[in-house]
């Protein structure tokens, strides 16, 4: 049996794990754009030194000889051929394959601003070769425009103030990481960056790119607004890497369409990661979930599927989140604000901390543990399993695990 897997990071690395466990004697060969494997996570340390490029690989040394791995690192895939079980590589070579696994993750995208195509230098950061290339463009003085003050913007930013950069964060929605924070979680951040020399704009998006030639020299906003810089980085969504699927008839939406044994449409075509559309926990809809747990928990259950062992993936809780700027944590889940009228919202500020639960009926629909997130595991699960809170007396901002927490007939532990 020859098992092809495309793509080395989260999904890609635990179906070879899950693979090999199943089938000691397979064939396996992994093909990655990456040219060695790495978590992208961690590149803004890249960013500011405070990572080296070996600091940021999450698998041992010795993974691919000791699990039996042909690793063809740099090479990109130009074409899939469902009826002859081939793949076809950039560089001419044609790998023939049994079972194929597409985990090939997603890119960035660049939003509708005039002359942003053309202007240089415009990064993004996905990959190991943008942050050196950040890196190395930026230096103490240099002004540097970010796009989009989500999470992966607010890390770059972060990371490029440590260098010395003059910072300006440009975010659409009315604060910093709407998708993530209320407004007084958000605040506490805007005031970090504010505070080590960062420009915090929201509200507004960027309308065209001045350019000398065709190097940045300032971005115009949708109000007038002139924000000087130098370069530009993009955070600002991504898209899948599904190019070189174009005519096979994989089954596609916003991503890959899947079942719950991460099976594509096609017979021996199995998709996972980033790359693909899964059922959400907490929404109840089909959808990317492009977060590293979810990436993980496909791989091992694609990688199962391909070497005949029968598992399917469970809802995936997408809607949780944990950051850290300036030393001060977060953990978010659920939604940031009350989904609907009637809902109960209790808060609790204090120096250093603040705390926010969103109750409807007898569901958690959000949690923000801000500074002080002990016992955050529990807003999670009861969040995402939603379990029933209806009999929980008191404030819901000391729950503990203890009125849910029940031992199976089997001696293991569920929340119930």
């Amino acid at each position: 049996m020859h098992y092809v897997i495309l793509g080395a990071s989260a999904a890609g690395i635990s179906a070879a794990r899950a693979v090999r466990r199943h089938d000691p004697d397979g064939e396996i060969t992994m093909v990655a754009a990456d040219r060695q494997v790495y978590s992208r996570c961690l590149l803004p340390r890249i960013i500011s030194s405070e990572r080296t490029e070996a600091e940021i690989s999450f698998v041992e040394k010795d993974f691919f000889d000791r699990l039996k791995i042909d690793f063809l690192p740099g090479c990109r895939v130009v074409r899939v051929k469902p009826d002859t079980r081939e793949v076809v590589l950039q560089d001419g070579r044609v790998l023939g394959y049994d079972r194929l696994l597409v985990a090939t993750g997603a890119s960035p995208t660049l939003p509708p601003v005039e002359n942003l195509n053309r202007a240089r230098p415009v990064f993004t950061l996905r990959h190991l070769e943008d942050a050196l290339a950040i890196k190395e463009a930026v230096g103490a003085g240099t002004r540097v425009a970010v796009l989009g003050g989500g999470l992966v913007g607010l890390e770059a930013a972060e990371a490029l103030l440590t260098r010395g950069a003059k910072v300006t964060v440009i975010e659409l929605a009315p604060r910093l990481l709407p998708l993530q924070l209320d407004a007084t979680a958000a605040a506490v951040y805007e005031k970090l960056f504010r505070e080590r020399g960062a420009e915090i704009i929201t509200g507004q998006g960027a309308y065209r790119v001045e350019l000398e030639g065709d190097l940045v020299r300032a971005l115009v906003l949708n109000d007038g607004t002139i924000v000087p810089c130098h370069v530009i980085l993009v955070a600002a969504g991504v898209r899948p890497n599904v190019d070189f699927l174009e005519g096979t008839g994989v089954a596609m939406n916003r991503g890959i369409v899947v079942d719950r044994h991460m099976r594509t449409s096609l017979p021996d075509i199995y998709a996972a990661g980033d790359v693909c559309e899964s059922m959400e926990a907490f929404t109840g809809r089909v959808s990317p979930t492009p977060i590293w747990p979810a990436a993980v928990i496909q791989g091992r259950v694609a990688g199962m599927n391909m070497a005949g062992v029968e598992a399917e993936a469970p809802d995936i809780f997408a809607c949780q989140n944990a950051m850290t700027f300036f030393q001060v944590p977060t953990i978010a889940c659920g939604r940031p604000d009350p989904p609907e009228e009637g809902c109960r919202v209790e808060t609790a500020c204090w120096p250093g901390g603040y705390r926010k639960v969103i109750r409807s009926g007898n569901r958690l629909h959000g949690a923000i543990l801000q500074g002080d997130i002990a016992g955050a595991g529990v807003f999670n699960a009861l969040t995402g399993q939603k379990v029933d809170i209806s009999g929980l007396p008191g404030s819901l901002l000391t729950i503990t695990y203890a009125p849910f927490f029940r031992m199976k007939a089997d001696g293991s532990f569920s929340y119930k």
